[in-house]
Formats: C-alpha cells, sequence, structure tokens
C-alpha cells in the first residue's frame, strides 16, 4: 500500500494555503466539506459551535463505511491554527523539509494531520482495501483551549477508540498524559482617591495585587504543576489610586486534584492580601481541559504498538503540558491517544514538516485503519 507522496504534498500545500486561525475556520471547513465529499464520498456534517463559541464554522463529522465485522475507530485533527497565519504558503525546501516563506508559521499543526488522514483514507476507498469504520471529527478552536471539541456532542460517536494526530515529537511518539488546563480572572477592588490631595482615604488595589503575586512563586509549582500570571489591568489615571485591577492566568497540572489545591491556594493569598487593607476580591476560574493519564493496557495504545512494531518502531511515551483535543475524548470515555504528528517548532515562523514524515505517518494511519 504505497502512498501517493505528490498527492499528498500537493493536499498539505493547499491546506496551509487557507487561513484558518481559530474561529476563523470558515474557508477550511467548506475545503474539507468539499473534498471528502469528492475523494471519498463522504458527507461531513456541521455542527452548532460557530454560534456556541463567538467563531465562523462549526465542528465537522462524518462517516467512511467500513467492514462491519471490524471494531471502527475514531480519526480526529483541528482545524485551525495560531497566529502569524495570514498568508501561509508552503515552500519545498531541498533537504525535504516544508517550511513557510518565514514571515508566518506553516500550519502543520494541525494541517499535516488533516492531510494525512485524507489520503490515507483517500487510498483506501481507491484501492477498495477493506478497512475498520472509519469516523472523522475535525474541530475549531483547538487552539484556543479546545473549546470547539468541548461543545461537540461526543454521544453520536459509536467507536470506542479514538486517535487525534497532535502530538509533537518524533516517529512513534504519543502524548502518554496531558495536564488539567485551568485559566482564572482575579478582581481586586479598593476604593479611588486622590493621589496627592489624600491619598490616604482610598484603597490601592494595584498594591494589593501586586503584594498577592509576590507570594506566589512563577513557573514550576511542583514537576507537574505550572503557574502563570499573564495579565493584569487596572487603575485610570497616575494621580488616582486605582480602585480595581483584575488579574488574568493559568494552571496546567498533570495532577487534577493538584490544580485545584493551586487555585485555591492562589485565592487565599489574593482574599489574605486584600483584607489586610479593606479591599476585596472576586474569583472566577475555568477548567478548560481535565488531565488524563495513558494506561499501559489502553487499546487505543495497543494498536498503535501493534502497528508500529511491525514497522520497526517503538512507541515512545511524551508526557505533554500542552493540552489537546484529546483531553475532550478521553474525559468522555473513549480510549484516545494523541498521536505524533510531523510538526516542528510549532507555532514560531520556524515551523516545519518533513516529506518523509508525512509519508510515514499516512502508512501507519493507513495500518490502523486495516488492523
Amino acid at each position: 500500500m504505497s502512498v501517493n507522496q505528490a498527492r499528498l504534498v500537493q493536499t498539505f500545500a493547499d491546506l496551509v494555503a487557507i487561513d484558518a486561525l481559530s474561529f476563523e475556520e470558515r474557508e477550511m471547513a467548506d475545503y474539507l466539506k468539499k473534498v471528502w465529499q469528492e475523494t471519498c464520498g463522504v458527507t461531513l456534517q456541521e455542527d452548532g459551535a460557530a454560534a456556541r463559541i463567538g467563531g465562523t464554522a462549526g465542528n465537522l463529522f462524518g462517516r467512511l463505511n467500513g467492514d462491519p465485522g471490524k471494531s471502527g475507530l475514531l480519526l480526529s485533527a483541528h482545524m485551525d491554527t495560531v497566529a502569524p497565519g495570514r498568508g501561509k504558503r508552503a515552500v519545498v525546501q531541498a533537504d525535504g523539509r516544508i517550511t513557510s516563506d518565514g514571515s508566518t508559521i506553516l500550519g502543520a499543526d494541525d494541517a499535516a494531520a488533516l492531510a494525512i488522514i485524507l489520503e490515507a483514507c483517500r487510498e483506501l476507498t481507491e484501492e477498495q482495501i477493506s478497512h475498520r469504520p472509519v469516523e472523522l471529527l475535525f474541530t475549531v478552536a483547538e487552539e484556543a483551549y479546545a473549546r470547539g471539541a468541548a461543545v461537540f456532542d461526543l454521544s453520536q460517536v459509536e467507536s470506542r477508540l479514538a486517535y487525534c494526530l497532535d502530538c509533537s515529537d518524533r516517529m512513534g511518539s504519543y502524548s502518554a498524559q496531558e495536564p488539567t488546563l485551568l485559566s482564572f480572572e482575579l478582581t481586586v477592588q479598593g476604593k479611588a482617591a486622590h493621589a496627592g490631595f489624600k491619598p490616604e482615604a482610598g484603597v490601592n488595589a494595584v498594591a494589593c495585587a501586586a503584594a498577592a503575586i509576590a507570594r506566589l512563586p512563577q513557573g514550576w509549582q511542583d514537576p507537574h504543576t505550572t503557574f502563570n500570571i499573564g495579565r493584569i489591568e487596572g487603575g485610570t489615571a497616575t494621580n488616582i489610586v486605582p480602585d480595581m485591577v483584575t488579574v488574568k492566568g493559568e494552571i496546567r497540572s498533570a495532577v487534577h486534584e493538584d490544580a485545584l489545591a493551586c487555585w485555591q491556594q492562589t485565592v487565599d493569598i489574593f482574599e489574605a492580601e486584600a483584607g489586610k487593607n479593606g479591599a476585596g476580591i472576586k474569583a472566577a476560574k475555568i477548567i478548560h481541559l481535565t488531565a488524563y493519564h495513558i494506561s499501559p493496557a489502553d487499546p487505543a495504545l495497543r494498536d498503535y504498538q501493534t502497528v508500529l512494531h511491525r514497522r520497526g518502531l517503538e512507541a515512545y511515551a511524551k508526557p505533554s503540558f500542552g493540552g489537546s483535543d484529546n483531553n475532550i475524548l478521553v474525559k468522555q470515555g473513549l480510549s484516545g491517544l494523541c498521536l505524533f504528528n510531523p510538526m516542528h517548532d510549532i507555532h514560531t515562523t520556524h515551523e516545519y514538516t518533513k516529506i518523509s514524515e508525512l509519508v510515514e505517518m499516512t502508512e501507519i494511519v493507513k495500518d490502523l485503519l486495516t488492523l
């Protein structure tokens, strides 16, 4: 089952050329609907995620019929990219890499996965090779805390195994764990006063927040938990004691309970520092992703290992602190695995993929589908 390399590369280049920033995936969704219908006879249905998350397109879901005697599986990739992602162009280099022109990201995250899944299914269809029933899920806004997958109705998925191609490392790798990801917003409410005439009448919200932040170590809290203050907004003028400041940040942890404990500690410290000066706080959090760990006995992992071993490769368990749509799939009870996707230096203008890796991962996906 050889791979049509030239067509695969062209499909990848076509996908790269489509602007698809998070919440702006309309053109990408339309392209995928068209190409899947034309090449594999698959109708991709679009859900109502656009209205729910404020985007231009919804998640796409479809089925490619297979041997009813075989267990089905779900293949998933995301349609969106990060910035700078307008006007992208795939440039094939002499060494077999594909890069952007240097002014944008390439968007192999996750266009490489979209191209691989399409080519694998297209070749099996063309060659009339018996394969497992395939369900397809192409999500929006994955780069924005997987908000598209979070609102997708997974009850319609019949497969119990799922493969999400979104792990950046090396051939054979998979995400052995992904974190709980919690974003938060803390508002300190003080009291305004003239900074020159009567500063003692005010309660400086910025000073209260600064005192709290000084007590909170940034970065690694332990070997599996990170904490970051990312934005601070407050005050209206330099001659007014600021009566309000908003602090925004995130917590990630491979242990869900530790993420919650870190959040509670943050709230307690802010409350203590605000209370010393007569200020108050409002605290809000959103848990976007819930941590998971892949068991060595996981059915999706076992199939992946079988396919790799036949190719002389070993599965490589990579701990990840990124988070992906697979967090959502696993939380909903699927045996989900986030597989290697040929993408390197992601989220930078130095991003690249390798033609050889695109071909090999297409072969691996075909092997999974025919296992």
